[in-house]
């Protein structure tokens, strides 16, 4: 367990509700133009590059995300999601990070206008015993809310726990999902009681329903805010999707397509997971043709590691 997360001793609502009114900086308006310099041509110029910049953007009609797992997105980082049209951003906070570099990284990002969730979990989270571990990162993020201007704010959380990688999972699976789907539910009730005023998402793979736990797989979506499937098999992208799409449609909740990029894969799986070879432009393809197979739903779409966004955006 992070000590990230073992620092998370909120006990009470002394921490929920509103951030704090910090003044925005309005030194910009202060600033005068020189009227010896060609204005209108710069201006034009200007217009021109942002335009054609702009053009080489990937199309995200319905919001894009990144996972990040390594280290506090940077400047170099903001590059590259700026260039690929990152609206939010997942983010794992390592145990060693103070909060003068979180708070930093907050504000890094809502200059561009990124949204940040929390990315945390872990295998035994699902066990009831443990859901002391996942409540502990919403108690973090409703602290650090209150010491942020508004503009700065975590949107939330985003759990990616992946109980069917556990040793049990083998022996128990209907256990192991009893107790996982029960344990978002808390979350979620815990974050609507004390007034956090954080989006709860949660990480499914596209195979619950095919495993036969449509059911939890229905629980999971309705304590959640969004959904992002791990929709990890790129010979049947759209079909795999497909119940998930039903049911996060009639919750009315927001869901999420996810690409893998990690190179590491690729001799587990035979290239069947991973775009790491085929590149930023396949994953274009694939995610218009889901956008036309689900035309009359609103589906986002995230990748999956940072790290790689940015190979693959040099290539």
């Amino acid at each position: 367990m992070s000590a990230f997360l073992v620092a998370c001793q909120v006990e009470n609502d002394q921490f929920a509700g509103d951030t704090l009114s910090i003044p925005e900086d309005t030194s910009f308006n202060e600033q005068v133009a020189k009227t010896d310099e060609p204005s209108e041509v710069l201006t034009d110029n200007s217009s021109t590059e942002d335009d054609m910049n702009d053009a080489l953007k990937p199309d995200h009609p319905f919001g894009a995300g990144v996972f990040s797992w390594d280290h506090l997105a940077d400047e170099e980082d903001v590059e590259c999601l700026v260039k690929n049209n990152i609206t939010e951003i997942y983010q794992y906070i390592k145990p060693e990070y103070s909060d003068e570099e979180i708070v930093s990284f907050l504000e890094r990002m809502s200059d561009k206008g990124i949204d940040v969730y929390i990315l945390d979990g872990e295998p035994t989270w699902s066990y009831k015993e443990n859901l002391r571990y996942a409540e502990a990162v919403i108690d973090r993020i409703a602290y650090i809310n209150n010491y942020v201007s508004r503009r700065d704010r975590i949107i939330g959380v985003v759990y990616d726990i992946e109980p069917y990688v556990l040793d049990k999972w083998h022996s128990s699976p209907q256990l192991i999902m009893d107790e996982y789907a029960e344990n978002m539910k808390a979350l979620k009730d815990k974050i609507e009681r004390r007034s956090y005023n954080i989006e709860m998402c949660v990480c499914v793979p596209y195979s619950f329903d095919l495993m036969g736990y449509e059911e939890h797989l229905y629980s999971l979506i309705d304590s959640a805010d969004q959904v992002l499937v791990l929709n990890y098999n790129k010979a049947n992208e759209i079909e795999d999707i497909r119940t998930e799409m039903q049911m996060a449609g009639d919750l009315g909740k927001r869901i999420i397509t996810v690409y893998e990029l990690q190179p590491g894969l690729l001799s587990q799986t035979n290239n069947s997971v991973t775009y790491y070879k085929d590149g930023l432009g396949a994953i274009k393809i694939s995610y218009e043709n889901m956008l036309n197979a689900y035309e009359e739903r609103k589906l986002g779409i995230a990748y999956h590691t940072l790290e790689y966004l940015k190979v693959l955006s040099s290539k």
